[in-house]
């Protein structure tokens, strides 16, 4: 059976989000690493309990009931008894979808005698179960905090469950990025941050493309920590993070070789496209063709020189959509300025800087797509090292605020 009923039910993403090992199997709402007592005293940590679970769509309605089944052998206090209070008859029954309990169950709530919800019933079991086992072993727990792997009829490119957002409760907000298509030009140190981001956020696809290998330098300015092992075996960048990315989720293909003039058609499918590369002059024909073909896109840069003996410069987001495109070129230089004493060039590992150039630009394009408030909506940011101050211009109102009074005036 389909997953989709955890994430659209209040009472289940808090059982989720509370740690509890849950999934549904066959009409069951299955609840796994329920600790429980033996006969013996021994204390096992794979015990499961089973509720009928009633739907209202893809909602969980009330419990029907207030009966459930054990899987995984007798539950006894600390003495090694039964607990019988809640044992209703210990003879084994085949469930289907290849739960066979061992005990069926009958416990009241207090009050009505009627279940509120299910963490309301999931949680009075388990704590008559696990109570027992938590008091012979103190490390007994049923609040796991397992990762949650998703089923194939759910939606969304994650291959576990996404319990950072239904925590937060932001998973509404998700479906704002859910059919985006990102195409990421450029796997150094700016554009391997964004991938981590973006990584982790719903888009439907995202596409890398740079034709370089990851190399020793590469590790000192890139999220993660690769091995010797790795750095010897000089992996395509791109292969060396999709191998890393393809751990969490699915939708990352792969372009070992950098976006020229003659291959700029490959980001016509894309709704946005993140330009993280230093050569300014191979800008330029992606640029043009990003305007023309009315796709949004984010132009990240950095500027980096030694003062004094420290490092000062700026960081640069550039923001250009279908409704403002006029200020592309004023920002973005499609003209070579490299110079022999570039300190970016030359001191390249400054990866807070990377970070922190990543992290204005994926900033920048939830603002863009909503999902983050900005009353102004800037398509051009610098931030200031040295200064620590924020410059925002090239203002457009977002199409999610025309009407209110601009805040920058």
């Amino acid at each position: 059976m389909s997953q989709q009923p955890i994430a659209h039910s209040a009472d289940l993403i808090r059982l989720r989000n509370d740690g509890y090992t849950i999934c549904i199997k066959g009409g069951y709402l299955v609840v796994g690493d329920v600790p429980f007592v033996d006969s013996e005293g021994a204390v096992h940590a794979d015990g499961a309990l089973a509720v009928a679970l009633t739907l209202a769509g893809d909602v969980a309605d009330q419990p029907p009931d207030h009966t459930a089944h054990f899987i995984g052998g007798v539950p006894c206090d600390t003495d090694g008894q039964p607990l019988s209070r809640i044992i209703n008859q210990t003879q084994t029954q085949d469930l289907g979808n290849g739960l066979v309990a061992t005990c069926y169950l009958s416990a009241k709530p207090h009050g009505s005698g009627q279940y509120d919800d299910y963490h309301h019933k999931v949680t009075t079991y388990v704590a008559q179960i696990a109570g027992q086992a938590h008091a012979v072993d103190p490390a007994a727990t049923a609040r796991r905090y397992r990762p949650v792997e998703t089923d194939s009829e759910d939606q969304g490119p994650f291959k576990y469950a996404d319990t950072a957002s239904s925590r937060a409760g932001i998973a509404a907000l998700n479906e704002i990025l859910g059919e985006e298509r990102i195409g990421l030009v450029g796997l150094g140190g700016t554009g391997e941050y964004l991938l981590d981001a973006v990584t982790k956020s719903h888009v439907a696809e995202i596409h890398i493309f740079d034709g370089d290998e990851f190399l020793t330098h590469n590790a000192f300015r890139a999220p993660g920590a690769p091995s010797i092992e790795q750095l010897n075996a000089r992996p395509a960048k791109v292969d060396h993070f999709g191998d890393i990315y393809d751990q969490m989720r699915v939708g990352i293909i792969r372009h070992p070789y950098p976006v020229t003039e003659s291959q700029v058609s490959e980001l016509s499918d894309m709704t946005f496209v993140f330009i993280a590369i230093d050569d300014a002059v191979a800008k330029a024909p992606i640029i043009d063709y990003l305007i023309k073909s009315g796709i949004p896109f984010i132009d990240v840069g950095m500027g980096v020189e030694m003062v004094n003996g420290r490092l000062t410069g700026s960081l640069r987001t550039t923001l250009v959509t279908p409704d403002q495109s006029s200020h592309a070129y004023d920002r973005i230089s499609t003209v070579s300025v490299h110079r022999d004493d570039d300190d970016y060039r030359s001191n390249i590992q400054i990866a807070e800087l990377n970070m922190a150039n990543a992290a204005q630009a994926v900033i920048a394009w939830k603002k863009y797509r909503g999902f983050y408030a900005d009353w102004d909506l800037p398509h051009h940011i610098m931030y200031s090292i040295a200064s620590n101050r924020i410059v925002n211009d090239e203002y457009a109102p977002s199409p999610e605020t025309e009407g209110n009074e601009s805040k920058a005036a």
